[in-house]
């Protein structure tokens, strides 16, 4: 099969959608599957453009302005995504959110390809009020436009779905579940020798309790309350992995520093290096990251809204509310060893290892295409 995979953005921009991309390409790929990767040109320096890896020129003032992904694209290219479209056998399309994404999905379903659509992120909280009623509104005429359409429209969490079910008012006949995955071959448990090594490498003090985050420097992401509790937590190390917006550097704390992009084997590394991984976010589906730092053996704090994408063996983690004193109350706690979930790391693996699994997700989405691909004629529209 010939699949057309297309998001917004492709790494060194750093996020759950980007991530999710790479590991499906590879288990598509590792299934005999052919697979060209159609993204913008957005981060600049990025990989270059080749005939399974296309990127689009495009403008992302967007994201720079109110961290909203989506890309302008250059209105020329539409030829040239219309005809990988008609290209490829099937079309995976990442995020509703308008772009090149959206662009391509009308294209797909415009030629009545077999489509799929799936929706990593709930509505985002904005500071202007306007703005998160156009995003909502966007989002919940995107999922309805493409499923009457007959695209199937899939998630990664059980909030998100829940929630465009409620707000979109789309069928639940062409609503599926994709669950985020661990790409097994890349993140996998770090032990007691690795955990030395890795700590020297990357200078992680073993005398101080040492705080992990990855992922893009937003708001959603709980960057202000980042800072805050590290104010509160002189003795506590936090090390910061993504890009974004905002810049941690500029908060001059002695206790944060901050990593820009690295490479999959290195994330690894610095997931076991760690103590405990930190997501106090909102507005998410279930962030590719909190599989992966488990998988290595590293215990993950995560806000109330962020559990509810996986909503189950709430045990496995430190669930919280988005508050400065409480997640200060729970570090200084997780610092003094009085939480036992940081206790047993492989037992974390394990349990990742189990429940997360990318080859099981691809094999999923490669059925939603068969499916499609069988659809009947009514439901390709021109």
């Amino acid at each position: 099969m010939k699949i057309l995979l297309v998001t917004n953005y492709q790494p060194p921009h750093m996020g759950g959608i980007e991530y999710a991309a790479v590991s499906l390409k590879r288990c598509w790929q590792d299934a005999g599957h052919q697979v060209t990767w159609l993204t913008t040109d957005i981060p600049r320096g990025g990989r270059a453009s080749t005939p399974d890896n296309v990127r689009i020129p495009a403008a992302n003032f967007f994201e720079t302005l109110w961290q909203i992904n989506s890309p302008l694209i250059n209105p020329f290219s539409y030829p040239r995504i219309a005809r990988l479209v008609a290209e490829h056998d099937a079309v995976s399309i990442h995020s509703l959110a308008p772009g090149l994404s959206t662009v391509t999905l009308f294209a797909a379903l415009r030629r009545g390809k077999p489509t799929v659509a799936t929706q990593h992120v709930g509505v985002i909280p904005m500071k202007a009020a306007f703005l998160g009623a156009v995003q909502k509104r966007f989002l919940c005429f995107a999922a309805t436009w493409c499923t009457r359409r007959g695209a199937l429209l899939t998630f990664v969490g059980n909030a998100v779905r829940a929630w465009f079910l409620q707000h979109a008012g789309v069928s639940r006949d062409s609503v599926v579940m994709t669950p985020a995955g661990i790409d097994q071959q890349d993140y996998h448990f770090v032990d007691e020798p690795e955990r030395k090594q890795f700590r020297a490498k990357w200078q992680v003090d073993h005398n101080r309790f040492n705080v992990l985050f990855v992922g893009r420097f937003y708001e959603k992401k709980g960057l202000p309350l980042l800072r805050e509790v590290a104010l509160r937590c002189p003795d506590i190390n936090f090390t910061l992995v993504g890009t974004g917006p905002i810049d941690p550097s500029a908060w001059d704390l002695p206790n944060i520093r901050t990593i820009g992009y690295v490479e999959t084997s290195e994330l690894r590394e610095l997931y076991g290096s760690h103590d405990l991984f930190i997501m106090p976010s909102v507005g998410e589906g279930w962030p590719a990251v909190v599989p992966q730092a488990m998988a290595c053996g590293l215990p993950c704090l995560i806000s109330e809204e962020t559990f509810q994408g996986f909503g189950q063996d709430s045990d496995r983690f430190l669930v919280c509310t988005r508050n400065v004193e409480v997640i200060t109350n729970m570090l200084t706690e997780a610092a003094a060893g009085s939480i036992p979930v940081l206790e047993n790391r492989r037992a974390l693996s394990d349990y990742a290892t189990a429940t997360w699994d990318w080859k099981k997700t691809a094999n999923i989405y490669l059925e939603l295409f068969i499916k499609q691909s069988a659809a009947p004629p009514a439901h390709q529209q021109s």
